[in-house]
């Protein structure tokens, strides 16, 4: 029963009470290189994102409050009727450890991870940071949990799990898909181009850039390629717009070219200029207003929609 898990507990309480627990604000040291860097520590939060034998954790909420943890060798013990056999730690998952700090490809870790206590299970996943496409690329945010809200997938996941998505202000990489959940709310085929997702996920650097290890999605819309669309079915967005419109062509993602034109409500020619696929259109130059956007690719797929430019725009 979890009673007598939380008896055990209060006796590993008892005995780890002389190790110092170091706030994960501090192990992150609030910029590049942790001050902890090749010091054992010992610290304790709530797992938000696993990923087999790696996962991510929380002590509070916030920025520079996450960490990667490494961790092969914890094993979470077996509590019926609970769970019947031993496990690895899992998301809601409250822990103490102890384990190495070490910084690698620009990510701050814990490594040679062991299980002082297992303090709790079952807890409520943080909602996450709301971020932009440009917040996402902040120091600050590595390890934390973040969500992208009205997301549209650009590319599907390459050969290496990575795909991409569009935000009003730039693309984001994510890295794993979500297909199942209970509650029906995920997409079976995975991230397809123009299907726009409720990300959650945790922030982690590769390379020159932060990618977020996705850890749910939650459905906005299916793009037409979902519904059965044929080359002639294309997403256009954001609408209304500020100062950029993307489009992409659902049966081809990625593989487009052609011109895209812009007329006022007059039918004059406002905007036009050679575009090729997932490239932003820069209306920042039109007043407010209601334009028709006219793009035409492979000489045989065509789109027209209604675009409206909101305050904000020049």
């Amino acid at each position: 029963m979890k009673t007598q898990l939380a008896l055990c507990v209060l006796i590993g309480t008892a005995i780890s009470a002389s190790a110092q627990i170091v706030p994960f604000f501090e192990v992150q040291g609030e910029g590049d290189a942790s001050p902890y860097e090749n010091q054992q520590i010992t610290v304790s939060g709530k797992v938000t994102e696993t990923f087999g034998d790696s996962w991510y954790m929380q002590d509070d909420y916030g920025a520079w409050n996450g960490l990667y943890i490494v961790g092969p060798d914890v094993v979470i013990p077996a509590n019926v009727p609970y769970w019947n056999a031993d496990r690895q730690p899992e998301v809601g998952d409250v822990l103490e450890l102890t384990g190495t700090v070490i910084e690698e490809d620009g990510n701050t870790q814990l490594v040679d991870v062991t299980l002082v206590e297992f303090v709790d299970f079952w807890n409520a996943t943080p909602a996450g940071i709301w971020t932009t496409a440009a917040e996402t690329q902040d120091e600050q945010y590595e390890g934390t949990r973040i969500r992208l809200e009205n997301a549209t997938v650009l590319t599907a996941p390459d050969a290496d799990g990575y795909w991409t998505v569009a935000m009003d202000d730039g693309e984001v990489t994510c890295w794993g898909i979500d297909t199942y959940d209970p509650s029906n709310n995920e997409d079976p085929d995975g991230p397809t181009p123009g299907d726009v997702y409720l990300i959650y996920g945790a922030s982690h650097q590769a390379g020159d850039e932060y990618v977020l290890h996705v850890g749910d999605i939650d459905v906005v819309t299916l793009g037409t390629a979902d519904l059965g669309a044929s080359e002639d079915a294309w997403v256009v967005y954001p609408n209304p717009t500020v100062d950029v419109i993307r489009l992409i062509n659902c049966a081809h993602a990625g593989m487009e070219t052609g011109r895209v034109e812009v007329f006022d409500l007059e039918g004059r020619t406002v905007f036009s200029q050679p575009w090729a696929a997932t490239q932003p259109i820069d209306v920042s130059a039109l007043p407010v207003g209601m334009y028709t956007l006219r793009c035409s690719a492979f000489d045989k797929a065509t789109v027209v929609e209604r675009v409206f430019l909101k305050a904000g725009a020049n």
